[in-house]
């Protein structure tokens, strides 16, 4: 199953829209890939006064969808313009207020691994049970997976 991380900055997006704003990225994404796979999406919210561009409290919002490994460019591309148009319209926000990444699966798992790893060993499996329990919370309080940005590790 592949992944969507969505970062978007707190209070920029209403979160009663995350669940349209899914949805509209899945479908781009499964449209674009020609796929019956249906990604997993979770969304993480930056805190006001933490994420900045340009020196600046940012705007930004930060997509990295998992795709297979080795896919080729042109269907690259179409997943990226897709899930662009997708963002742009369920959000209201235009194009360059986003930063949108397509990684073959291996790095995605590899960015997890090495996120993880910040984790003390020992402290590992009481976090990897408390991000299941947090994802599983969120879906069922809220209809979507979420977790913090600032997620305390130990």
């Amino acid at each position: 199953m592949s992944r969507i991380l969505c970062m978007v900055q707190q209070g920029q997006t209403d979160r009663s829209r995350f669940r349209a704003i899914e949805h509209a990225l899945v479908g781009a994404y499964r449209h674009a890939l020609d796929s019956a796979d249906r990604p997993l999406v979770v969304w993480m919210e930056v805190p006001a006064g933490q994420g900045f561009t340009e020196s600046r409290p940012s705007s930004m919002s930060w997509l990295m969808a998992e795709v297979d490994d080795g896919l080729d460019a042109a269907r690259r591309e179409r997943v990226l313009l897709a899930m662009s148009e997708a963002w742009s319209t369920a959000t209201g926000t235009r194009s360059d207020q986003l930063m949108l990444a397509v990684c073959d699966s291996s790095s995605f798992v590899r960015y997890q691994r090495l996120n993880a790893a910040r984790v003390r060993p020992i402290a590992r499996p009481l976090f990897l049970v408390r991000t299941a329990a947090r994802l599983a919370w969120s879906r069922v309080r809220h209809g979507y997976l979420s977790l913090p940005v600032n997620y305390r590790t130990s």
